[in-house]
């Protein structure tokens, strides 16, 4: 029997993978759902379903989930300064939705600061908390040209926030190949970027805060199967190895003797990650085994080296 699977945002960067990695099973049939589902391309399992998921009513979204077995949500809304309301209010409505389906599986995508940092005195705090954390963060997406592309991609090339990013990563990379190299603009750039992580009042941007807030719609929650993916860290556009490794709960780290040499910040060096499209097999394997359901989880794999630049959105052939 064919299971039917809506993948809410199937155009975008976690959903146009997710909707590869299902139709590359052969096993799935496939509803995209979102304004522009044609985008991502054309094949004979997979349905567009044109629908403005941000203004969609419960109503609205409870039709679109009648006939599939699973839905697997990695809407994620455009930058702009509502953007913590509409990631909020969208996800609750989709929640509330899910809840009034006759759905045997309901996968989300989150984001890193969700996942617990594991700190035996203070077991509450999430990455999204940590200042240090979110500067180690801030330095691996720096060092990571497929990173740093995607993140100009997705923000929109020359636009100020991206420029930034740009000018931040090459001064970070004259840094790391000789301190000689760094110039004053170039010390005058880290010192700004990094000091509005460390000391700004705002340091952490909207879209971690609000998908961390939708995790309290799941957690300790028995109404309705489902499982929370929040990405690693370093989530970045990368090849497909299909082997990966699930953590809980936690923040994936490598081991403390990997913390780069002479940092003070105890993240610094540790953050592990994985592809775009492993996180896919992950959670199509989910999707399939069931074994995480109302579990909060992420997964690493091995990462494209630092300076390769990767397709950040998959395309249906």
């Amino acid at each position: 029997m064919v299971t039917k699977v809506a993948v809410l945002g199937p155009a975008g960067f976690g959903g146009s993978y997710v909707v590869s990695e299902l139709l590359h099973r052969g096993t799935y049939d496939v509803i995209g759902i979102s304004r522009n589902p044609d985008k991502v391309g054309e094949h004979k399992r997979y349905t567009p379903y044109a629908l403005n998921i941000t203004n969609a009513t419960i109503a609205e979204l409870v039709e679109a989930f009648k006939s599939v077995d699973v839905v697997i949500n990695a809407f994620n809304p455009p930058y702009g300064p509502s953007v913590y309301k509409t990631f909020v209010e969208t996800v609750r409505r989709i929640v509330i939705a899910a809840k009034h389906s006759n759905l045997q599986y309901f996968l989300t995508i989150g984001g890193t600061g969700s996942l617990y940092l594991g700190d035996p005195l203070n077991s509450h705090e999430t990455a999204a908390d940590s200042r240090p954390f979110w500067l180690a963060y801030r330095r691996a997406t720096a060092d990571s040209e497929a990173a740093t592309y995607h993140m100009e991609e997705r923000i929109g090339f020359g636009s100020p926030m991206s420029q930034s990013m740009r000018d931040y990563r090459s001064a970070r990379q004259a840094l790391l190949s000789h301190p000689k190299n760094l110039t004053p603009a170039h010390r005058k750039v880290i010192d700004e970027s990094e000091k509005m992580v460390m000391e700004g009042p705002d340091p952490i941007p909207d879209i971690p805060i609000a998908a961390r807030a939708t995790f309290m719609f799941f957690d300790g929650n028995t109404t309705f199967p489902w499982s929370f993916v929040s990405p690693p860290d370093k989530y970045i556009p990368g090849p497909r190895t299909g082997k990966y490794e699930v953590h809980i709960d936690r923040v994936p780290l490598a081991a403390e003797s990997e913390r780069t040499k002479g940092s003070q910040n105890e993240f610094e060096g540790r953050l592990l990650g994985i592809s775009v499209a492993d996180l896919a097999v992950a959670i199509v394997d989910e999707v399939e085994k069931r074994e995480k359901v109302g579990k909060h989880w992420s997964a690493v794999a091995e990462l494209p080296g630092e300076g390769e630049r990767h397709v950040s959105y998959a395309r249906l052939s």
